[in-house]
């Protein structure tokens, strides 16, 4: 167990003294709300529907599984999705693109792993104020019809369209069930009534939530496979079975090292040596293994030596399985705003950015450039070449 867990799963004369300014923040929070929902406050709606993905804890909670889910979803029924994040908590500077080629003392590591786990087909912008990133990231990629917003559950300056929290199950309950600092929650547990859905992070089944209501639209994420991927080639990947028996070299930090080498166990791996990194060192140096026959990383670990990989270097990646029903909900909300015949007049051709003629009664769009009728399919816009209708000569536009 790490010094923030810890923190957040005790309760010490500290959290007690802390305990009155959980009390403040808790009515900030909703003193804030307040005024956004008289409308002293205003928030800035943006072209194409926002999706929030946040955790009500101050862990990750597997907010960027659920996101490569949510991205891969979008993208399989047509729509081209954008990711937008605050990057990291000091980030202070101007929206900035993330790519593979990115630092991560500059975007920050949890950006740098989206991007690689996305294999780049959305683009992922990052800064301090989320508006200016998603009104960047649109002014860049104006074909992107979607906006995942990572974090921000609590940013009223940016409307949002469809809110999911994550939790992590294999936490045991909320910590110490207290509110920031005091605890590790972010809002009263009374908010996930509100939300769209609440996604179970299902590591194990030691948490319940059936204390904050029954209304909830609780949907589980369940780990499925699991297999390498090169971290020099992502387009090669191997199956668990072709490593059993091979010398491998481990290479993890410090707060995760003990959890790591228990799932390789448990894969009946032949892990003969690790390296445990503290701090941040993952330097040249502490990667030079010449008597390794695979270097083994986590995925967090591994975007932060991309530049310095070679064809000895892996990463166990996991798939995830998450119940169908969430699917419909996003996907409804989706078809419900998609029904703004203003939502589809800005809709531009994934091809060549330009603009799109909605013809309503054969539910499609053309691009009249290209000549191509975009179909829209149960209230969804399919903005794929391969799903197009090639317009003939003969018809007019």
């Amino acid at each position: 167990m790490n010094w923030s867990e810890l923190y957040w799963h005790r309760i010490t004369p500290l959290h007690i003294i802390l305990w009155p300014f959980s009390l403040i923040f808790r009515l900030l929070l909703v003193f804030k709300r307040l005024l956004y929902r008289l409308g002293i406050l205003h928030s800035v709606k943006t072209p194409a529907p926002i999706i929030i993905v946040d955790s009500i804890t101050v862990n990750d909670a597997g907010k960027t599984s659920l996101i490569i889910w949510l991205i891969h979803l979008l993208k399989a029924f047509g729509l081209n999705p954008g990711i937008i994040s605050r990057g990291y908590s000091e980030n202070y500077g101007s929206p900035l693109a993330v790519t593979l080629s990115s630092k991560p003392g500059i975007v920050g590591n949890k950006s740098l792993l989206m991007a690689y786990l996305s294999r780049n087909i959305c683009p992922i912008w990052i800064g301090h104020d989320r508006v200016k990133v998603a009104q960047a990231l649109l002014t860049a990629h104006p074909e992107c019809n979607v906006l995942i917003c990572d974090d921000g559950l609590q940013d009223l300056r940016l409307q949002r369209d469809l809110e999911i929290i994550v939790l992590d199950q294999s936490k045991l309950s909320f910590g110490n069930g207290l509110i920031l600092p005091a605890g590790p929650l972010r809002d009263s547990l009374s908010y996930l009534n509100k939300v769209d859905a609440v996604v179970m992070n299902e590591k194990s089944s030691r948490l319940s939530i059936n204390n904050v209501g029954n209304e909830i639209k609780t949907f589980h994420m369940r780990p499925g496979n699991e297999y390498f991927i090169n971290l020099l080639d992502s387009n090669v990947h191997s199956e668990i079975s072709t490593f059993k028996g091979k010398s491998i070299h481990v290479i993890t930090d410090i707060n995760h090292s003990h959890d790591f080498l228990e799932q390789l166990r448990y894969l009946k791996l032949n892990v003969k040596s690790h390296s445990i990194i503290n701090i941040d060192p993952f330097i040249e140096k502490n990667l030079q293994l010449p008597d390794a026959e695979i270097i083994l990383l986590r995925e967090e670990d591994a975007v932060k030596c991309l530049d310095q990989a070679n064809e000895k270097f892996w990463v166990l990646h996991e798939e995830i399985a998450i119940d169908i029903g969430l699917r419909e909900i996003i996907l409804k909300k989706l078809r419900e705003k998609f029904m703004d015949a203003k939502l589809l007049d800005i809709l531009v051709c994934p091809l060549c950015k330009g603009p799109l003629i909605y013809k309503k009664n054969e539910r499609e769009l053309i691009c009249k450039p290209d000549r191509l009728a975009f179909p829209i399919r149960d209230g969804i816009p399919v903005m794929l070449e391969e799903e197009a209708r090639r317009l003939p000569a003969e018809e007019e536009i």
